[in-house]
């Protein structure tokens, strides 16, 4: 049937994600890594604007190179899943390696004074030693422990008739729900309720996007995909006030396409990278302007170009210097600071917290509706009062609390060393619950749609790994959605098919 899927083994999918195209494992790729990654270090150390210690070059630059470890893994097969780790770590990577090169003082704040040279060093020691924990626990031999009892998702998702126009429902219905005020009229015990409703845009512009990389989408929807549906979701995140939240659809869609193609889109991601360094420094005239300002009640469609007009004053409007906008993107980026910050006052001025902000953690299963009154995730104002970085009598700004940071902040040095281990395990654990063999399109897409939540290494641990049980169910309800419009359709088919013989 022209319409279905070929008739294929059910590890097709595991297949084409796990098994490396040839010669990515050559000599001639080894070196085409280590001389790229050489090449770039070589670079920031002799001409980017920033002046750090020699020591403070050493670990940034060691940070930067440790790229490499995921990604040689990754392409030449001996990790096979989806790059989950190698996006990881260049996200680690910009937040604690990149801007100690770009920016010309490592302070919390453009009117905050530097912090001490011996805690950035500190702070990027403990960050590369955190991060090789984390390694230890991804590519370490203690997920095979666990894997004889871990359960594994089989989502097949076959019949393309079902499939097709169910993605695209998800895709249109998430969009609505995102780019109207859905979400804010509901009560606060089904808020999360709402956000998910919006995620189905994620869900369904992953689905096709895999659906087009496999040659299984006819152009007129695949032009609608590109052109209208990732654009419009990617400025829907942006006008929330959050360059993270639109960057993250093309980190799904980066992912995805990676994944299937089995290939790092290098270009798309240096892209990424220079629309961060636009748009993180628009994100505070902008804030400015509708969180709480005149355009506060703008429509979707208002507040996208005002965004559009800031970014464009900022840079071909020449309103910022290019070194302006760097420093704003870099101080942005720049979570060693916080850490170094951390460091510094922990526990000379602040006592450690032992495992205090873990807490909501335990209550994140339990729907507010079932527990109205259990434990807010509230990390965003306590941290920043406590350390100083935000002023006593500001309630509205809020601090992302770093994971490496909270880890340190709880148990010190030996936190970030055991939980970034712990960290890397999970991860591993939960993508192996995806992708394996059988696993079908459904589990891909629900493996890449769990892995970009747990992207967001800059925000508290119990925002982000408390999510994760829920973004499991959810994944589940739309695979149940799935077989449901699959058995319609087959269900139609035969029926069509016996009236046809009858006739």
């Amino acid at each position: 049937m022209a319409e279905q899927f070929e008739s294929r083994p059910g590890d097709d999918w595991y297949a084409l994600v796990s098994v490396p195209r040839p010669g990515s494992a050559s000599l001639g790729k080894a070196v085409t890594l280590a001389a790229s990654i050489i090449i770039v270090l070589i670079a920031l150390n002799l001409y980017a604007p920033g002046s750090p210690t020699v020591l403070e070059r050493a670990f940034a630059s060691a940070i930067l190179a440790s790229l490499a470890l995921p990604v040689w893994l990754w392409t030449s097969g001996a990790d096979p899943t989806i790059p989950f780790m190698p996006f990881l770590t260049v996200i680690f990577a910009y937040n604690f390696a990149l801007p100690v090169f770009l920016l010309r003082k490592f302070a919390t704040g453009l009117f905050k004074p530097p912090i001490p040279e011996y805690y950035i060093t500190l702070a990027l020691g403990y960050s590369l030693a955190g991060l090789y924990c984390m390694f230890a626990g991804y590519y370490g031999p203690a997920k095979w422990l666990f894997r004889p009892i871990l359960p594994r998702f089989n989502l097949q998702w076959r019949d393309l008739r079902a499939v097709k126009p169910v993605a695209l429902i998800l895709a249109l219905g998430g969009l609505f729900v995102s780019s109207s005020n859905v979400i804010n009229l509901l009560p606060e015990s089904l808020a999360q309720v709402g956000l998910f409703a919006a995620d189905l845009s994620m869900v369904g512009i992953c689905t096709l996007v895999a659906l087009h990389l496999t040659g299984r989408l006819d152009w007129i929807t695949a032009a609608f995909l590109w052109g209208f549906l990732i654009p419009i979701r990617m400025a829907i995140g942006l006008g929330t006030g959050s360059a993270a939240n639109g960057l993250i659809v093309g980190i799904l869609v980066a992912m995805m396409f990676a994944s299937v193609r089995r290939s790092i889109p290098w270009k798309m991601m240096a892209l990424g990278t220079v629309a961060l360094f636009i748009l993180r420094p628009a994100e505070a005239p902008y804030r400015i302007a509708t969180w709480g300002g005149r355009l506060s009640d703008a429509s979707v469609i208002e507040k996208a170009r005002v965004f559009g007009n800031i970014v464009y004053r900022i840079t071909l409007g020449g309103a910022v210097p290019p070194q302006a906008l760097i420093d704003m993107a870099g101080m942005r980026l720049a979570q060693f600071t916080v850490f170094g910050e951390v460091i510094a006052d922990t526990p000379s001025m602040v006592p450690f917290w032992d495992g205090e902000s873990f807490y909501p953690i335990l209550f994140k299963p339990i729907p507010r509706f079932v527990m109205p009154d259990k434990p807010e995730e509230l990390s965003g104002g306590w941290f920043g009062h406590r350390y100083g970085l935000i002023t006593p009598e500001n309630t509205t700004t809020s601090i992302n609390l770093p994971q490496i940071v909270e880890l340190y902040g709880n148990f010190g040095l030996i936190g970030v060393i055991v939980g970034m281990f712990i960290f890397g395990l999970i991860y591993r654990l939960l993508l192996e619950m995806y992708i394996h063999p059988g696993m079908g399109l459904g589990a891909l897409i629900g493996g890449v749609y769990v892995s970009s939540k747990l992207i967001d290494i800059g925000s508290a641990t119990s925002m982000i790994f408390g999510e994760i049980p829920w973004s499991i169910l959810f994944i589940a309800l739309i695979h149940m959605l799935m077989m449901a419009a699959e058995l319609d359709t087959r269900t139609l088919g035969r029926i069509g098919s016996e009236g046809i013989r009858h006739a």
